[in-house]
């Protein structure tokens, strides 16, 4: 995971399901100890799984 990466999940027809997803740039960055331990679970449980094939 880097900082300075975003992600946008594309997939809103109307405005009524747009609206959550731009309100979603107003929620608070993830602390450092969210971050790392969603870096372990991560390192853990799924790079194993797809690292092997990039």
């Amino acid at each position: 995971m880097w900082d300075a990466v975003t992600v946008v999940i594309p997939g809103a027809r109307t405005p009524d399901q747009a609206r959550p997803n731009c309100a979603a740039a107003d929620v608070p960055l993830l602390d450092a100890a969210t971050m790392t331990a969603a870096r372990e679970v991560y390192d853990e449980h799924i790079r194993p799984r797809i690292h092997a094939g990039w």
